[in-house]
């Protein structure tokens, strides 16, 4: 079974039709999610602002990426940075998945087909993602999700809030 990318509108119409009836609920609750280094976020489900900036590069770009791909189609990509590799207790031979340590996986983007990388602050071009300017991109493959699941380095992707971000994401690269 193939998947047909999702446009950016057809996604703007299934995120409508998904949350007609809870948007009062959606738009009212608080959501906590984990960040990196112990932190937490208090979000409210699909409003872009500040807080939801942070959290999804301090912790939960994974949780962004994947909603994203999920609902387009559109491969994800990891932004590695080598800095961590010769420090061993950062980067163990046990802690090494298709020649990368979970300590270089930096940050978690999706490709747009025009091979633009989006994470919740736009859409921008290879090594151009704010924070992470020059980082190496490699295709994230099920191997390296897995290992990044498995990491203790990421926390738990919180998917659920984090597809509520999709079709506000999507609207604001338009």
């Amino acid at each position: 079974m193939t998947h047909t990318p999702a446009s950016p509108a057809d996604v703007l119409a299934l995120f409508a039709t998904a949350t007609h009836e809870r948007a009062v609920d959606i738009a009212a609750s608080t959501v906590t999610v984990r960040g990196a280094d112990g932190t937490s976020f208090a979000l409210t489900p699909g409003h872009i602002n500040e807080v939801a900036r942070v959290a999804f590069t301090s912790g939960q770009c994974h949780a962004l990426a994947r909603a994203v791909s999920d609902a387009t189609g559109w491969p994800m990509a990891l932004l590695a940075d080598d800095e961590c590799i010769y420090d061993s207790d950062l980067c163990g031979d046990d802690d090494i998945a298709e020649g990368l340590c979970a300590c270089q996986l930096d940050h978690v983007v999706v490709v747009h087909p025009n091979g633009q990388h989006i994470d919740i602050n736009g859409m921008f071009n290879p090594g151009a993602v704010p924070d992470y300017d020059g980082a190496r991109t490699v295709p994230m493959t099920a191997h390296l999700w897995q290992h990044l699941l498995d990491s203790p380095h990421w926390r738990p992707p919180a998917l659920d809030v984090a597809r509520t971000f999709v079709a506000p994401l999507l609207a604001s690269l338009s």
